[in-house]
């Protein structure tokens, strides 16, 4: 029989076995972990980065095509063939009329500096009939005669008239510059001919990435490197083999390890109309190498979970029981306190009539963020924002997570004054930048405050007054609003709202654009202007924009909107322009349009159908959109860009942005925003402000804007300041086509005969 404590012994060797054996799980389990945590979070930067220098390089095909098709419809080449005399004759002869085929190439090159150094008209004979190599025109004599023999010529005319060719890469002849080439068939008057222009392969290369991430195009039938983040471009690419066992392996997409680094790569395979076979190619130091890298703060809590499993095994229930009760009252992510516990807190507050405050707290683009760089960089800032409002919260505040990116703050105590200052210091510590990974991100909020027992004496009431503040506040552009029973609509209000703004898209008798003058403040001409939408509701009547446009922001309805009015604006643009008034049109933009990678491709298309110069159309951005994603942005904005559309900061000095970001962005123009124009006449500061803007603003090469001039004394201050153009009721409120046309006969008549008389 075996004894007593015999069966002890056995019992302690056993649970010293299986604690031994815990012990060892959670070290292997722990280290794999993290290595599988560390690779995961890798592939998932590099896939994103691949997805914006994909979109990048696509977008610059799409100008290239863009830009020939607009040079196919200048009227240059057609009245070159109209002319009378043979082609050789013409070029003989010289004069206006080849001089204007050849500003024609030579403003080309000027639009795009540093993309374009080569342009010409060839006939089909192969014949050059101009040339214009780095903005100079060739002497006739030295025109090529043989151009037929150049690889872009027989698939140009292979395609047929307004196709766009684009050759594989090559050395240019003129500029001895590795290139692509663009060229597109015109016909006039029994004539054919092709405009061609070189694109310079090195303006194809990405900005340098963050941290130790390499972008690379390759050519996916040899492996060679054309273009890299870190060195200039080669047609014969450059030592760097990493990416020839990935030419060999011919797949078009996905994520590997090549000699030591990690890989996300996506094909852009030749098509009719590009003969380039390319491989966007992202890659860094592969993570999780060696046994080393797994071992973590996390992996020595695992062992030290594990021996503390062995010694208090018998404390392990009611440490789950009590989990399963924070579990169900508080967030699973953040920690804080979910709705329900947060209702039970307010209700305590509130008790025998005690005052007290309720902020309710939302993140401006929380949606952009998860769609853009995923779930676990949205649940990451959500980390970080719970930690820096629990930080900045006053003592005896409670702090709650109630909804995916809505934060609740409980101010027992507080007066509406108090809790006002209170919400205030909040935002202000959420507006400093985020640091998630290698990206930075810059969180706009609003807060909706409601107040005991002005706007309530029980929970459920006070917290639904702080929700419908919170939604006048997104609707106003406000930061911190309190609640107002005038303004409560209700949610059912709203989205009722919202499908009348859905239906109203696209029916002009509803939605349409006025359009308010920009003038210059040194010569009194009127520079361009800003087309504003205006909804004609079919029962409700006239809309005001901040009543309907952050209702569409926080949903997908602003891209279809923004679709529609620069659908109306550029057609307006194009019809003053054809009357011989070009007057250039700014257009204010979403911070969904700067997070879509095709957005410019839409644009350049929008151009191309209304036969519209791009240098009429402006597009404004604000600073909180810029800095939504702002690697994103940028991809976006230089596209835009470089296709020769203006870009203009408005609102400056509203938003949060950084001043080297600032630098970065390539915008033509700086707007400050009229609250700073309208108060500098009384305050000493604002002023300051202002001349602080206008003297930034002409450092980085910008035309500066003023908005909100509504007298002479501020067009009088403002041009002692040195600002470029004032926009506002002073000259004209904004007005429909019509009204805007006589007012523009008006004040050009005007400004001619004070000329005159002057």
């Amino acid at each position: 029989m075996i004894s007593r404590s015999a069966i002890a012994r056995l019992a302690r060797s056993a649970g010293f076995l299986i604690g031994l054996l815990v012990l060892v799980t959670s070290v292997v389990t722990s280290v794999l972990a993290a290595r599988d945590k560390q690779a995961t979070a890798q592939d998932h930067t590099l896939d994103l980065t691949l997805e914006q220098q994909t979109a990048a390089v696509r977008n610059y095909f799409d100008q290239s095509r863009a830009i020939a098709q607009m040079l196919a419809d200048s009227p240059v080449f057609i009245d070159f063939y109209q002319a009378p005399g043979t082609n050789q004759q013409k070029i003989a002869a010289g004069g206006p009329l080849l001089d204007r085929v050849n500003d024609t190439l030579a403003y080309l090159e000027e639009l795009y500096p540093g993309r374009i150094s080569e342009a010409c008209f060839v006939d089909r004979d192969g014949t050059q009939i101009a040339r214009v190599v780095d903005g100079y025109p060739t002497d006739a004599k030295n025109l090529r005669k043989n151009e037929q023999k150049a690889s872009y010529f027989a698939p140009t005319m292979a395609l047929g008239p307004a196709r766009v060719y684009q050759t594989r890469a090559y050395q240019s002849p003129d500029t001895g510059r590795a290139v692509i080439s663009n060229s597109i068939l015109l016909t006039a008057y029994g004539h054919t001919g092709i405009v061609h222009f070189e694109t310079s392969l090195d303006s194809f290369r990405m900005p340098a990435t963050t941290g130790d991430r390499t972008a690379s195009i390759v050519d996916a039938e040899s492996g060679q490197v054309f273009v890299d983040s870190r060195a200039a471009s080669t047609i014969t690419g450059n030592a760097d083999q990493t990416f020839v066992p990935l030419a060999r392996a011919g797949k078009l997409k996905g994520t590997t390890t090549l000699d030591g680094r990690r890989v996300a790569y996506q094909r852009m395979p030749a098509t009719l109309n590009n003969a380039n076979d390319w491989y966007v190619a992202v890659s860094a130091p592969a993570a999780g190498g060696g046994w080393t890298r797994g071992f973590s703060v996390w992996s020595l809590s695992l062992l030290l979970g594990a021996l503390l499993t062995i010694l208090v095994s018998g404390l392990s229930w009611r440490s789950h029981s009590l989990s399963v009760r924070r579990a169900a009252s508080h967030d699973a992510l953040t920690g804080l306190p979910n709705r329900e516990k947060f209702t039970e807190r307010t209700r305590n507050a509130l008790r025998g009539g005690r005052p007290a405050a309720a902020l309710i707290i939302n993140l401006q683009g929380f949606r952009n963020v998860n769609d853009v760089l995923g779930h676990r960089h949205g649940d990451l800032l959500l980390t970080q924002v719970a930690q820096r409002l629990t930080d900045a919260a006053p003592a005896g505040a409670a702090v709650a997570r109630i909804g995916a990116d809505d934060f609740a703050v409980l101010l027992p105590g507080d007066d509406l004054a108090t809790a006002r200052g209170t919400a205030e210091k909040l935002l202000a510590a959420l507006h400093r930048t985020f640091l998630i990974d290698d990206f930075q991100l810059d969180v706009e909020a609003n807060a909706g405050l409601a107040a005991a027992p002005e706007h309530g004496t029980d929970a459920e009431t006070l917290l639904r007054h702080a929700d419908a503040a919170l939604h006048l506040a997104r609707e106003q552009a406000a930061t911190v609003q309190e609640y107002d029973a005038a303004h409560d609509t209700g949610a059912d209000h709203r989205l009722e709202l919202l499908g009348d703004l859905r239906r109203a898209i696209g029916d002009d008798d509803q939605l349409s654009l006025h359009y308010q003058p920009k003038v210059c403040l040194a010569t009194g001409r009127v520079t361009g202007v800003e087309a504003l939408i205006r909804w004609q509701h079919p029962k409700l009547g006239r809309m005001a924009p901040d009543r309907f446009i952050p209702m569409a922001e926080s949903t997908s309805l602003i891209r279809p909107l923004t679709a529609h009015v620069l659908d109306m604006a550029v057609r307006q643009a194009r019809l003053w322009a054809d009357r011989g008034t070009p007057l250039p049109i700014a257009v204010n933009l979403s911070t969904r349009c700067l997070l879509d990678p095709g957005f410019a491709g839409q644009v350049f298309g929008l151009l191309y159908r209304t036969g519209l110069s791009a240098a009429l159309l402006k597009l404004e951005i604000t600073e909180s959109v810029a800095m939504a994603d702002p690697d994103r942005a940028l991809t976006v904005l230089r596209a835009l860009h470089d296709a020769g559309i203006s870009l203009s900061l408005d609102d400056f000095g509203t938003g949060h942005s950084s001043m080297a970001y600032l630098q970065r962005l390539p915008v033509d123009e700086l707007k400050i925003d009229k609250s700073f124009v309208q108060a500098m006449a009384g305050s000493r500061a604002d002023e300051v402000l202002v001349r602080t803007a206008i003297t930034l603003g002409h450092n980085l090469g910008l035309s500066v804007v003023a908005e909100g001039v509504e007298d002479e004394a501020a067009v009088v201050a403002l041009r002692a300041l040195g600002c470029d153009i004032a926009q506002g009721y002073h000259y004209a409120r904004p007005m429909p086509p019509g009204e805007f046309d006589n007012w523009l006969t008006t004040y050009t008549e005007s400004l001619s005969a004070l000329t005159a008389g002057g």
